[in-house]
C-alpha cells in the first residue's frame, strides 16, 4: 500500500523507504542492489517486508530511477 492508513507503521510505508531509498542513490551515484537492501535494512529493521521492492517499483514507475541489468545497480534517473 503507498498511502498509509490509520495502523501503517510509517517508518515501514512504501513512501518512507522510497525516500530513504533515494536518498541513499543520490548519494553514493551508483548502487548494487544487495548494498541498497542491506542499507535501507540497517536504517529500517528486518519489519519492511515487501515494502523494499515495491519501493523500488515505485521509484521506477516514476522514473526517479533506473536500473543497470549488468552491474545489478541502480543510479538516479
Amino acid at each position: 500500500m503507498i498511502t498509509p492508513d490509520k495502523h501503517t507503521d510509517i517508518k515501514t510505508s512504501v513512501m518512507y523507504i522510497s525516500g530513504l531509498i533515494l536518498a541513499e542513490i543520490q548519494h553514493n551515484g551508483i548502487i548494487c542492489y544487495d548494498d541498497l537492501h542491506n542499507v535501507i535494512i540497517n536504517k529500517v529493521g528486518n519489519r519492511i517486508g515487501d515494502n523494499f521492492e515495491h519501493s523500488l517499483s515505485f521509484l521506477f514507475l516514476i522514473d526517479k530511477i533506473q536500473y543497470n541489468k549488468e552491474l545489478d545497480s541502480f543510479k538516479v534517473a
